[in-house]
């Protein structure tokens, strides 16, 4: 039974009782009879007035509660779209705005649910191809090297792509480790700040492309102001942001090119900025390089070919260190990482 049939049968029964009770008492009253009709004529209509007017009064709010009913059906059907327009009475135009708040809240929910399903299965097709390919290459070359297939010279050749191949694997997990760890953990990990020297730092990154700066006949120009800075900072974290700036200017860049690198400390930041002459970004894409997953190249090469999170992780470092990574990039002309942080915010 609705609402509607039940306030009805209430009113019903409430006259059926006016009349029952005023009969009653007109019969203990010394009254004519065609006085108690007119008596009873006149109740019986003051109640049906009555009722009907009160009837008037409740269907704004049966029609509110319909809206509300089918409000709530089109969001159990995932509908999160339109407004309920209830005007009166005030508390149920308070619960329609609470339902339309509570609704852009699971749209949202919804939406951010969706997107990172999205980005787990992405992650996870671009993880079986990145670890396939090291694993691949390590496989076919120790089984060369055990059948006797590769000469005992080239032995040293393979066993170095051996190496770089598991260097890319351990890069791989580490990535992994802070996505899983460091970017969802509600109680972040706590380090103990230590005094870095600006130089010390540079060298300490640029050690790890050693070979390919020689191989790939680089010129690297480091210019550190003032000379001998230094910081009291997170050295695993300010290491990791540079070196995936540094790794991604060899990356995106021809050999012969140069590399520039430049540290500057003031009074009021710390501004590192690493430059290239390599394939640059074009501007429909500098906004989007530092979300989790992007990559501005649809194919995946052996040279470049990455999973979208280096430069998302490098920003989340920056930010928790107090600062930021921008990109002042031209398409076929090269890119200028800068990373600023607040002096203040580190020492």
């Amino acid at each position: 039974m609705t609402l509607r049939y039940y306030l009805i049968t209430g009113h019903l029964i409430a006259i059926l009782i006016t009349l029952i009770g005023v009969f009653i008492g007109l019969n203990y009253m010394f009254i004519e009879q065609k006085q108690v009709i007119f008596i009873m004529t006149i109740v019986i209509l003051a109640s049906l007035l009555g009722a009907l007017f009160s009837l008037l009064l409740l269907n704004k709010i049966i029609k509110s509660l319909s809206l509300l009913v089918s409000r709530m059906n089109d969001i159990s059907q995932r509908d999160f779209q339109g407004d309920i327009n209830i005007t009166s009475p005030l508390e149920f135009a308070q619960l329609g705005t609470a339902f339309s708040r509570m609704a852009q809240s699971l749209e949202e929910a919804f939406d951010s649910l969706i997107e990172s399903e999205r980005d787990k299965a992405l992650m996870i097709a671009q993880l079986s191809h990145d670890i396939k390919t090291p694993i691949t290459s390590i496989q076919s070359g120790i089984e060369g090297i055990l059948d006797g297939v590769i000469p005992h010279d080239d032995v040293p050749r393979y066993l170095q792509t051996i190496h770089r191949q598991t260097g890319r694997l351990n890069h791989l997990v580490e990535e992994l480790d802070f996505v899983a760890s460091e970017v969802y953990d509600t109680e972040p990990r706590l380090e103990k700040p230590e005094v870095i020297y600006l130089d010390k730092l540079i060298l300490d990154i640029l050690s790890e492309f050693h070979l390919q700066i020689s191989e790939e006949k680089r010129d690297i120009d480091i210019s550190v102001q003032p000379e001998s800075a230094y910081i009291i900072s997170s050295y695993h974290k300010l290491y990791r942001i540079l070196q995936n700036l540094v790794s991604n200017a060899f990356k995106y860049s021809p050999a012969k090119t140069p590399i520039a690198i430049n540290l500057i400390k003031d009074k009021e930041n710390l501004t590192v900025t690493v430059s290239d002459e390599g394939i640059g970004i074009a501007p429909e894409n500098q906004a989007k390089i530092f979300n989790r997953l992007y990559r501005v190249e649809s194919s995946r090469n052996m040279t470049t070919g990455g999973h979208g999170l280096g430069l998302y992780i490098a920003q989340e470092l920056a930010q928790q260190l107090g600062g930021s990574i921008s990109v002042d990039s031209q398409k076929a002309k090269g890119s200028k990482f800068s990373l600023s942080i607040p002096i203040n915010k580190i020492s």
